[in-house]
């Protein structure tokens, strides 16, 4: 079948990897064959890979979403645009329907239903195959949708099968690296050719085997299993292949299926061996552990180090039986990290390092094949960023805003425009007064002003409503209810005392 090939165009990381991440897209005869950030990169990759639809942010760098479908149905008419806009405003993106664009999305409320309601209708319009497996009168593929509808049609099975017991055995392509598939295929044939087995197709990117044979061929199945898994150690790397057994049931059957499509979440959690064979009852999975990020962000604000440690405990902590998906754990990590960054201080002179370490993390991330690997790139990014905070960064950074207030006493300052003076996070910043000040900014402040008021004081030629503008304070009468909190004394007194 040839694929409705479609390429997603946001400049936001995260939301290109929702949407990409979205669907079985290839259940319903798409493809993604690109991504792209802005409309250089979008104009550069429709010339290599010939898109049949594009999925557009409307907001981008330079060039916006409205202008670069403009240009796409210039030069492409025949490709279909959908607008993908952050807010439900249609006088926004109506002006793109005067260019041709086919339809436009919510970000906010993306659903998988509402995006395949608008593809499809395109799918059929610009004539690609629509992926319509009741059509299909291939007995592999009519049990495909058997199990994928999770009903049980015992006539279908009878007419594909005879013997008592079944073994289910899938494979996965596990890297980018290209792979001759037909090799693999060619190996199970092989190994399996004296016992009546079925190809019943590919499911989420799993290609699926049906093994049927009597319970007392179990071991000879095992032992099979053992030569296949030897004759494709060359190329073990790159395909992770699994098998269940002891399937003597219908309804079992069913459950192996569903099990099988964990096959990626299998090898996510640790069998780097390029395989693993199991029976329905090797694993019962517990409740998942859900990672608390109002927590994380809570110890963040006071103690980065900290909150990368809470991070590391967590990502030890799971397994098989409890874990998320790998994809769900990705965007979990990814998402503190970046939180973390925003965060911390960053010299100005550290910033094209750091957002050079930042993108390879988010790549090597994107890219993980397993839960060891991002445990890995994790711990390089922890030694990364305590390395800045543990040379002293932070520490400078304080410094240069204690300065800075020293200099700026008198002027009308407060903790937002410091914060967004240096770069720096409002809540850190709060925290951070009050963990190592024991103090508010807002004190802290009042302490420096006082202070020097006290200086000012000494002069008797200086008004006491002068001073008080001279350290920032606009009402005398306030500069003096903080002056005798602080020092016991109003500051007539405070004079009267000193020229005793």
């Amino acid at each position: 079948m040839e694929w409705c090939k479609i390429i997603v165009v946001d400049d936001e990381y995260l939301l290109r990897q929702g949407i990409m991440h979205m669907l079985d897209w290839e259940k319903y005869g798409f493809t993604i064959v690109g991504e792209a950030t802005n409309a250089t990169q979008t104009l550069e990759l429709i010339e290599k890979v010939r898109p049949h639809i594009i999925l557009c942010d409307i907001v981008m760098p330079n060039i916006d979403g409205i202008e670069l479908s403009k240009i796409i149905k210039k030069r492409y008419p025949d490709i279909e645009i959908v607008i993908l806009s952050g807010y439900d405003n249609f006088d926004y993106v109506k002006t793109a329907f005067k260019y041709g664009v086919a339809d436009y999305i919510l970000k906010p409320t993306l659903t998988a239903d509402q995006l395949l309601d608008i593809l499809i209708p395109l799918q059929k319009k610009i004539g690609q195959p629509v992926c319509d497996v009741k059509k299909e009168d291939d007995a592999g593929k009519q049990l495909l949708k058997m199990l994928e509808d999770k009903i049980i049609d015992e006539q279908l099975i009878s007419n594909c099968f005879n013997e008592s017991e079944y073994t289910i055995i899938g494979y996965q392509q596990c890297t980018n690296d290209s792979i001759d598939v037909s090799l693999v295929n060619d190996k199970i044939n092989e190994t399996f050719r004296d016992y009546k087995y079925m190809y019943i197709g590919k499911s989420q990117n799993i290609h699926i085997y049906i093994i049927n044979h009597k319970s007392e061929q179990r071991l000879a199945i095992n032992d099979k299993w053992n030569q296949l898994t030897i004759n494709l150690e060359n190329i073990i790397i790159t395909v992770f292949l699994m098998k269940i057994d002891t399937i003597n049931s219908s309804s079992n059957l069913l459950k192996a299926y569903q099990e099988i499509k964990n096959l990626s979440q299998y090898h996510f959690y640790g069998y780097e061996n390029g395989h693993i064979s199991v029976t329905l009852e090797t694993y019962k999975c517990k409740d998942r552990l859900q990672f608390d990020t109002k927590e994380f962000m809570h110890i963040a604000t006071s103690d980065p180090v900290s909150a990368l440690e809470y991070l590391e405990t967590y990502l030890n902590k799971l397994t098989f039986q409890n874990g998320l998906m790998g994809n769900e754990i990705k965007a979990i990590v990814q998402n503190v990290i970046y939180n973390l960054f925003n965060i911390i201080f960053i010299n100005e002179d550290k910033y094209e390092e750091v957002n050079t370490k930042k993108i390879l993390f988010f790549n090597n991330i994107s890219n993980a094949i397993t839960l060891k690997e991002i445990i890995e790139y994790f711990n390089e990014i922890k030694d990364y960023i305590e390395s800045l905070i543990n040379i002293g960064t932070t520490s400078r950074m304080m410094q240069q805003i204690l300065d800075y207030i020293n200099n700026n006493y008198k002027e009308q300052i407060n903790l937002q425009e410091i914060a967004k003076e240096f770069h720096i996070s409002y809540s850190y910043l709060s925290a951070y007064f009050n963990n190592h000040y024991k103090e508010s900014f807002n004190d802290y402040l009042n302490g420096v002003r006082i202070q020097k008021a006290k200086e000012f004081l000494v002069e008797p030629s200086v008004q006491i409503s002068y001073v008080s503008e001279l350290v920032g304070y606009s009402s005398p009468n306030y500069f003096t209810k903080v002056f005798k909190k602080l020092t016991g004394y109003t500051p007539t007194t405070y004079r009267r005392m000193y020229m005793k």
